[in-house]
This record gives structure tokens, C-alpha cells and sequence, in this order.
């Protein structure tokens, strides 16, 4: 009964979000029918391959544990929620203020999944492929107000970016599982989304879904808001302020790498260089195929003596001589694609691209995507994890190469005007 409760319910969730995207940048009902099924597919592939090749990984502990869950949400309703709450979390935890803090956010990143699943479990008998369409009728949303979000700036481009962000087969692969990273988008995109109406719509009540978005974020990665700081500030300020774009977002970056590195003076045990070297050596300290990865310490010496590893292991590899799997060979030819639609946006570039890449939004998107490359790459040596942690940033950033192309095609020649 699999694939009959995956098209049924297809069905349903696809009727769903064709009348709930109608109002404010439409689909019509063949694209969200084909972008949720895409979607649905990729999702239902993630799990075969890690069920089959990667002994399940954690998407399949996530399902396994959902039956449990649902019996205590039948049971014992009230502690089903209460969970959720911080003061168990709380209780549990030693040690300071903030580790509890970081106990509880770890706590409600894998618990908010595994709750989710349970009352997906209800209606789908606990099938893990019929809980990937449940899951993905959330996660869509983060596709859909990305879209939203590019379009809104953009609308000529709407052809495009709409085959980008919905159809981009690997992107849509690792935003599709049954994982954290899809909600990562969902909450990141709403932040974004709601942040450039806050922004020039002016209407006050899109604060509560920023910070909605915000939390979101903190919860599935907590590392991407504080990237996030920094260029949604010089976004404001180019916006509030009608500074120059390209020089407003050169000083806050200046500064805030300042303020990084300055943290060290003011707390030499804890500081953000040491806070990232730290969490780099957790990495280093697991075992799995790797890109070789030095050391980092809380100096700038040592930042800059390792950034050309971390940014060829972000932008540059795996080479396609060195993947090993599937995978592998998928993130290779990934690579390939992506640098090829960068130089297409090069080369047949947008009659308007030079004023594009100096509006604010564009600008937010680079230096946004450019820092959490290369943050990944000072972090993660696991060229799995690599390809999964960068998928949001990776997908910002090839929708700049794609609203800078000329898509138009050549206008032909009349040639009675030669007879």
C-alpha cells in the first residue's frame, strides 16, 4: 500500500498548496503538482540509499523512534508536549546557564523531527515513504518562499529560478529527507522572506515572524544566524540609511571580522575563533572518509594559513578523480554543473547584471553564502557532511548566477527582408 498512500496523499497536500500559494506569488497547479512530486521522489530516494547503503543513518532512527513517540502522544498527551517545554531539559543538564541552553536546543532539534513523524504516523500506519510526503509538505514551504522571496525582486526571472529552486535535482535531494536540513531552509528562507517586507513594506507585524524564523534557525543550526547577523545588518543599513551598497557591506564585514577575532582579547577561554576551533576538533575526532584538514587555533595567523583548505573543500571538491560511491560522484558532477553555470553567467551575462550584483539583496546572498562556504570548510573535513551543510548557501548562490544570465533567446533573422 505504499505507493498508493504516497499518490493519495500526494494528491491532497498538492490541492493544498496550489490554494494556499495562490495569493501572493501564484504557481500554477501543474508546477506545485510537479515541484511537490519532484520533491516527494527525491525525498523517498534519500532514505532508500541510506537504508540500503548507509546502515539508515539518522533519518531512519528519526522513523524509528516516531512509534514511541505516537504512544505517548495517545497515552500520555500532556508530557508529549511537555517535552518540548525547557524544563526537562534543563533539569537533565549540568554544568552552566548556556550548556543547558545548547542541551535543550539539541534536544528539541532531534525531538521536533521524531514529534513531527509521530502524528504523521497516525494517518500514513508508520511507513517511512508515506511519512516523506508529510515531511515534505512542511519542508515545500521553504522552496516556496525562497522562490517568493527572489521573484518578488526579480520577476523576470521567474522561468529559471522557479527549474533552480524546485527542480535542481541534488539540492532538492539533500533538502528532502527526512533530516534537519530541509527545515533549516524552511525557517531561513521565512526569515528572509519576511525580513525584505519588514524592510520595504514597513509593516510591523512580519517582526514576530522574523524572529519565528530566528529561532527556527537556532534550532537546526544555530551557526547559520550568526553568519546571518552580519549581512542582513548591512542589508538594513544600505536600505534604512540609502548607503552604497557595495561599500557598506565591504565596512560591516570589516568590522565584524574585527569583532571576531577580537572576542579573543576579551575572553581568552571563550571566544568565537575558539568556539569554531573547538567545534572543528569534535569533527576531526570522528572517523569516516575525510579531506585532510589542519588543525585550527584561536589566531589569525592560523585562519589564514587554513582557509585555502577550506575553501577548496567547500567550492572545489570532491574531484571527479577522487569520489568514491554514488555520492560522491553525484557532488562531483554537482561541482561541474554549478562552476559551468557561473561562467554562463559570465559569459552571456545579463544587459542589467552590473546594477544587479550592487542591489542589497544580491549583496546579502554573496557575502551570506560566501562566509558560511567558508565556515564549513574551517569545520567539516567529511566530504558527506560538506555537501549537505552547504546545500542552502550553495542554492543562494547559483540563483545569483541565474538571475544574471541572459535567458532570452537570440532573436532570428526575418529572412524575407534579404529576398
Amino acid at each position: 500500500m505504499t505507493i498508493p498512500g504516497i499518490l493519495f496523499y500526494s494528491i491532497i497536500f498538492i490541492f493544498i498548496l496550489f490554494r494556499l500559494t495562490r495569493r501572493n506569488v501564484p504557481l500554477t497547479v501543474t508546477e506545485v503538482a510537479l515541484a511537490f512530486l519532484f520533491k516527494v521522489v527525491m525525498g523517498c530516494l534519500y532514505g532508500y540509499i541510506y537504508l540500503h547503503y548507509y546502515n539508515g543513518d539518522d533519518t531512519w532512527l528519526y522513523h524509528n523512534y516516531s512509534p514511541g513517540e505516537l504512544e505517548k502522544l495517545k497515552h500520555d498527551t500532556g508530557r508529549f508536549f511537555m517535552e518540548l517545554l525547557p524544563a526537562e531539559s534543563f533539569a537533565k543538564a549540568g554544568g552552566s546557564f548556556w550548556h543547558k541552553v545548547s542541551v535543550y536546543i539539541l534536544t528539541l532539534e532531534n525531538d521536533g523531527i521524531i514529534k513531527m513523524l509521530s502524528i504523521a504516523d497516525i494517518f500514513s500506519g508508520g511507513n517511512y515513504y508515506i511519512n516523506v510526503v508529510f515531511f515534505n509538505f512542511i519542508l515545500f514551504w521553504g522552496h516556496y518562499w525562497l522562490f517568493s522571496f527572489f521573484v518578488k525582486e526579480f520577476p523576470d526571472k521567474r522561468k529559471p529560478l522557479l527549474w533552480l529552486i524546485f527542480f535542481f535535482p541534488p539540492l532538492v535531494f539533500w533538502l528532502s529527507g527526512i533530516r534537519g536540513d530541509g527545515l533549516l531552509l524552511f525557517f531561513t528562507s521565512l526569515l528572509l522572506l519576511q525580513f525584505r517586507r519588514l524592510l520595504y513594506e514597513h509593516k510591523k507585524r512580519q517582526v514576530v515572524y522574523c524572529i519565528i524564523g530566528a529561532i527556527g534557525v537556532i534550532i537546526y543550526r544555530s551557526q547559520v544566524l550568526l553568519l546571518l547577523i552580519p549581512a542582513l545588518l548591512a542589508w538594513s543599513i544600505v536600505v534604512k540609511f540609502n548607503r552604497k551598497p557595495v561599500v557598506t557591506f565591504l565596512w560591516v564585514y570589516c568590522i565584524s571580522g574585527l569583532l571576531f577575532f577580537a572576542t579573543s582579547w576579551v575572553s581568552p577561554a571563550k571566544n568565537l575563533p575558539g568556539m569554531i576551533m573547538e567545534r572543528q576538533h569534535q569533527f576531526l575526532q570522528l572517523k569516516g572518509t575525510r579531506f585532510p584538514l589542519d588543525s585550527l587555533q584561536p589566531t589569525v595567523t592560523s585562519y589564514a594559513r587554513v582557509l585555502p583548505q577550506a575553501v577548496s573543500h567547500t567550492f572545489f571538491r570532491p574531484y571527479v578523480w577522487e569520489a568514491k560511491g554514488a555520492l560522491q560522484i553525484m557532488t562531483a558532477a554537482e561541482i561541474i554543473f554549478c562552476w559551468l553555470l557561473v561562467f554562463l553567467a559570465i559569459i552571456k551575462r545579463d544587459i542589467h547584471s552590473k546594477q544587479t550584483l550592487q542591489k542589497p539583496l544580491i549583496l546579502f546572498c554573496l557575502a551570506f553564502s560566501i562566509t558560511l562556504y567558508i565556515f564549513i570548510g574551517y569545520v567539516i573535513p567529511f566530504p558527506g557532511a560538506i555537501v549537505r551543510y552547504k546545500a542552502i548557501p550553495e542554492l543562494l548562490l547559483l540563483s545569483v548566477a541565474v538571475i544574471c544570465t541572459n535567458w532570452s533567446q537570440p532573436e532570428k533573422i526575418n529572412k524575407n527582408l534579404y529576398i
